[in-house]
């Protein structure tokens, strides 16, 4: 209450009882004292002495529902796991909420003695008062000690700062991997009818999701965080229910997968396809230029294979590559085992003509009629099928390597080209 003390007040003549009225009407008090606590010990005693944590505040006047302004951060990405389908980051999110019960009074608000506009509190506060009670629906754990900070306003506005890990799901696109980018979200979902209490965005204008000025706290190192967002929407349901996105946009960083994955399986496949240009008989050349190219190139897609799901080449562009790098190695593979069973054909189809030629000149220069069934009888019937009625090969192990040293990079190239387009790699 107010205690005035009444000043001297010099009256001229005298004391005459209306003279002492105008005097004590003329003259102001010129000390007051404040009421209420004066630490916050006492502030929280005086909020919490007729507050019910059960029971939410009264809204706002001309709503009918209690709104929470929410806002976040995002701290790091500490990982994302493309197996599992999951993104690991910290978020700060902020929730501010007006509840009048929890008003208290200050010097600039009803002459109270606290000499603060604001009172912070500890984390423990926020279970005996009403707060907004929320989950994150895609979440499949947490990581690290989460964090509360605690501000009750003097016209009982209420304001938590949270700080937690979510470890969350993510649906991954790898169409143009490794040059993709993906958007990945945490749901936080309010755990209370949207016709009782609904998140709302900030009206102030402020960056609803942001990062730190100072960038991200650290964490993954192979993607980019192109841009964050956040949305507020209801979850049909009974009952519906308020929710918010805490979404973030991120490109790969593809100079890994460019440098220890795709150059590497291009290389392989043009050392496989120097296998041509060996000479045919370097059977051992040949056969390491391409068993060892297959073999490399199948370790290569292994290790990407241990880095992503269960996918088909099709789903990944580098998956595409690797594949038709293999498929390619195993080209050679097969055409050094095709040139070679080739070469032992002709091996002895020129025995037979060799044959045929002596049995001739034996024969004082009489031709033998029918050169292929005599080939046939002496080379064997599939290498019959492959010599003309001259007797002589009509495809040969040279052929093989012909056609492959004009239309093996070709070839790979057109596969390539074609996988790219599909995926719209260059698009």
């Amino acid at each position: 209450m107010r205690h005035f003390r009444l000043p001297r007040c010099a009256v001229v003549g005298s004391t005459v009882p209306v003279v002492a009225i105008l005097v004590l009407a003329t003259c102001t008090p010129v000390h007051s004292v404040c009421s209420g606590p004066t630490d916050q010990g006492g502030v929280r005693t005086q909020m919490l002495a007729s507050h019910d944590e059960y029971s939410p505040p009264a809204p706002q006047s001309g709503q009918t529902t209690v709104m929470v302004e929410v806002s976040g951060e995002l701290e790091l990405i500490k990982s994302v796991s493309e197996p599992t389908g999951t993104i690991e980051m910290a978020i700060q999110h902020t929730m501010t909420w007006p509840d009048s019960r929890l008003a208290f009074n200050t010097t600039t608000r009803n002459n109270g003695c606290f000499d603060h506009e604001r009172a912070v509190f500890p984390s423990a506060m926020l279970s005996e008062v009403w707060h907004p009670e929320y989950s994150f629906l895609n979440a499949i754990g947490s990581f690290g000690t989460a964090s509360t900070f605690l501000v009750f306003k003097n016209d009982g506005e209420v304001t938590v700062t949270i700080r937690e890990g979510v470890s969350a799901t993510c649906i991954f696109d790898f169409k143009k991997m490794p040059f993709d980018e993906q958007t990945c979200y945490a749901r936080m979902l309010l755990n209370a009818p949207s016709k009782m209490v609904a998140f709302t965005a900030p009206t102030t204008g402020q960056e609803l999701f942001k990062i730190p000025t100072g960038g991200l706290l650290g964490g993954t190192s192979e993607w980019t965080v192109l841009g964050t967002n956040m949305t507020v929407g209801e979850r049909s349901g009974m009952p519906p229910m308020s929710y918010v996105d805490f979404t973030v946009r991120m490109k790969r960083k593809p100079d890994y997968w460019i440098a220890f994955v795709l150059l590497p399986s291009i290389f392989l496949v043009a050392l496989s396809y120097g296998t041509f240009w060996i000479q045919r008989g370097a059977i051992p050349a040949r056969a390491a230029f391409c068993f060892i190219s297959y073999l490399s190139v199948i370790n290569l897609t292994k290790g990407a294979l241990a880095s992503l799901p269960k996918l088909n080449d099709s789903d990944a562009w580098m998956l595409g590559v690797l594949s038709k790098s293999q498929y390619f190695c195993a080209y050679t593979v097969l055409g050094v085992v095709v040139a070679n069973y080739l070469l032992h054909v002709e091996t002895r189809v020129d025995a037979a003509l060799k044959d045929a030629r002596d049995k001739e000149d034996a024969s004082l220069g009489e031709k033998i009629s029918d050169m292929r069934g005599f080939v046939r009888g002496k080379a064997g019937r599939f290498a019959g099928m492959l010599v003309g009625k001259d007797g002589k090969m009509r495809f040969a192990d040279r052929h093989v390597d012909v056609f492959s040293r004009w239309c093996f990079p070709a070839a790979y190239v057109a596969a390539v080209a074609l996988v790219s387009i599909e995926a719209g790699v260059f698009a």
